[in-house]
């Protein structure tokens, strides 16, 4: 199992369509292919790198939320070692598939509660159970990754941002596979 490269960040907001206008008309990240998820956000892209995800929520983040509610790293190899090795070193996951895009996401919990979301390529035989740590200090820290995040994202069918509404005519990003080489250190 190696890391590849820093994927990107994902960021929560009540704020929606001022926050996509910003990336894009600022930061001139351009807002395009998103896969089908049931909630609200955008994707803007770096080149042909989603880098920013933004997640709509139902209402404003609280004070002591996570606002950038995670950031991903793209891995190769097999998933099987890096669970082991989490297992092993009574670090906390959860596990999430997106199968639309042949993923499985490994949502690591570090010693701060922080989520730090895992990526790697569906092979049909993943191990999809959790492990919420053995000790009380892993048990803590992966319910306090859980209680950073307690604002909901904005149902799709309830959202009123122009920016979700329109996500579907950008079309849906290409189904990931295994790496092919690893970013060069300079």
């Amino acid at each position: 199992m190696a890391m590849f490269w820093l994927d990107h960040v994902n960021i929560r907001t009540a704020r929606l369509d001022e926050m996509s206008a910003f990336y894009e008309g600022v930061l001139g990240l351009k807002r395009g292919k998103r896969p089908n998820f049931q909630f609200g956000g955008a994707w803007h892209y770096c080149g042909t790198n989603a880098i920013v995800h933004l997640v709509e929520s139902v209402k404003k983040i609280k004070p002591g939320e996570a606002q950038v509610e995670h950031f991903a790293l793209r891995a190769g190899g097999s998933m099987k070692a890096f669970q082991r090795k989490l297992r092993e070193n009574d670090a906390p996951y959860e596990m999430v598939p997106l199968l639309e895009i042949n993923m499985i996401q490994v949502n690591v919990f570090d010693p701060d509660g922080n989520k730090i979301e895992v990526q790697y390529a569906a092979t049909g035989k993943d191990d999809m159970e959790p492990f919420p740590g053995k000790s009380a200090a892993a048990k803590r820290r992966f319910k306090k990754g859980a209680e950073i995040n307690t604002t909901p994202p904005m149902p799709l069918k309830k959202s009123k941002a122009k920016t979700s509404k329109t996500n579907k005519k950008l079309g849906h990003p290409k189904a990931i596979g295994e790496p092919k080489r690893r970013a060069r250190n300079v």
